[in-house]
């Protein structure tokens, strides 16, 4: 598991996964407000927050309505957010070119 680990593709993938854990996570239960190819504004009922996840530099991050981030996932060349088949599909390229999709089943509440 260590040098699996250690591996720069394997590490990306491991941290995808621990990103997407995070945005379907029961902590937040998100619901997705607005949708765009950059951003995306999440709302938790859990929190009564408004939450933004974005691009910024070399990382996705989120953020709340205040001052500070969180960094979601590091080494992202490029993210892309869409709504497809009433999901949230996250498109990442990573710095090494390589990359990896997903469909988070989220509500939206556009």
């Amino acid at each position: 598991m260590i040098a699996y680990a250690g591996n720069r593709q394997n590490q990306n993938v491991i941290n995808f996964h621990s990103y997407l854990n995070l945005l379907e996570s029961d902590r937040y239960r998100f619901e997705v407000r607005r949708c765009q190819s950059f951003k995306c504004v999440l709302y938790s009922p859990v929190t009564s927050k408004t939450y933004r996840i974005e691009q910024y530099q070399d990382m996705i991050r989120l953020t709340g309505a205040y001052q500070g981030h969180v960094p979601s996932l590091i080494n992202v060349q490029h993210v892309y957010w869409t709504k497809s088949r009433g999901c949230l599909r996250t498109d990442v390229t990573f710095d090494n070119g390589q990359k990896c999709s997903a469909y988070s089943k989220l509500a939206f509440k556009d």
